[in-house]
């Protein structure tokens, strides 16, 4: 009796191991399939979180050059402003510029006509002493 329940043994070991195998495999199987699933689910997570990232970065980029042509506006019409405001200010310069020389000519010419009418009146009187004198001698 001992083969038959050797034999037997050996049957319900291989059946026990045949079943086992199998449950393996099932579980592979499952797993595999639950692994697979996940890592789809992830993906798309991924691929989600890519276009969502993408429009982010883009919209950012957008209203960075929004910003940054309004930037660009404002400075133009502010060096706009600065160079009229330059020029006015230049013309102005220059009209005092030309006050000043106008006044200092009038001023030099009214010195020189003054200093020559002193001038003319010096000579006069030192003619006039001189022909004083010299009617004295010739007298």
């Amino acid at each position: 009796m001992s083969e038959i329940a050797q034999l037997k043994a050996q049957r319900y070991t291989e059946a026990e191991n045949k079943r086992h195998f199998l449950d393996l495999q099932k579980m592979k199987a499952e797993h595999r399939r639950e692994f697979e699933l996940a890592q789809k689910e992830h993906e798309s997570q991924i691929e989600r979180m890519k276009k969502d990232f993408e429009v982010e970065v883009n919209s950012t980029k957008n209203e960075t050059e929004q910003k940054l042509t309004q930037v660009r506006q404002k400075n133009e019409m502010i060096l706009k402003d600065e160079k009229s405001r330059l020029t006015s200010v230049i013309d102005n310069l220059k009209t005092t510029h030309e006050d000043q020389v106008d006044e200092l000519k009038k001023s030099q010419d009214s010195e020189i006509s003054n200093i020559v009418a002193s001038h003319k009146h010096t000579l006069e009187n030192a003619r006039e002493k001189y022909m004083k004198e010299k009617m004295k001698w010739d007298v």
